[in-house]
């Protein structure tokens, strides 16, 4: 009976390490300047099953507070290249953390098995400290599938450059090769635009 048991156990610690390992969150780098603001995507590996829902907690780095808009409302907009029905519930907690909840009322699954999921815009106080700092999920994530079952997505960071100069963008190292483009202000973009773009932490003049 004790060995079915350490069986059982050993099993059950097999199949949450590979639910952590292919579950999981993480963010796009941003580059933001004191006093402007500028969208982090969050993003979702979900190949180790369908899942419908999730919950999040998101500390920011010191000098980054979550945006609201005229209702007071966090600025957290769904991507729906991969979201079916479901809908986002986002609240600034007591100690600034900001905490988010998409859901399917039909149980309904989340597209594709990775890529960014939603955005929400974060504003740089005018004093924020320059330089690179951390955004992260606080301890585990909780991700649901269609039956009603939990996985856990362990806490991952993600890279916020605060610059008060455009030419420090370039000391960006994890956008080498990742062919992400941004505008001067951090925004990310779908394609070139003209002016000043930022690729793979380089600027280019587009005209």
């Amino acid at each position: 009976m004790k060995k079915i048991h350490l069986l059982v156990l050993a099993l059950f610690a097999c199949v949450a390490g590979w639910a952590e390992d292919n579950n999981k969150f993480y963010f796009t780098d941003a580059v933001i300047r004191p006093g402007e603001t500028a969208n982090i995507e969050l993003c979702m590996r979900n190949d180790a099953t369908d899942l419908s829902c999730f919950e999040a907690e998101i500390q920011l780095p010191e000098g980054l507070v979550v945006v609201k808009d005229a209702e007071g409302n966090p600025q957290a907009t769904l991507y729906r290249n991969r979201i079916a029905d479901h809908e986002i519930l986002a609240n600034v907690l007591a100690d600034g953390n900001l905490k988010l909840l998409v859901s399917s009322v039909s149980g309904q699954a989340l597209d594709d098995v990775e890529g960014p999921l939603l955005s929400f815009c974060v504003r740089a106080d005018d004093a924020a400290p320059v330089g690179e700092c951390a955004v992260q999920t606080v301890g585990e994530s909780l991700l649901v599938n269609a039956n009603a079952e939990a996985f856990y997505s362990a806490g991952i960071k993600g890279s916020v450059l605060i610059t008060d100069d455009a030419t420090a963008i370039e000391s960006i190292q994890e956008h080498n090769g990742s062919g992400l483009i941004y505008n001067i202000s951090g925004q990310r973009l779908s394609k070139k635009q003209k002016g000043i773009n930022i690729i793979d932490g380089r600027k280019e003049l587009h005209k």
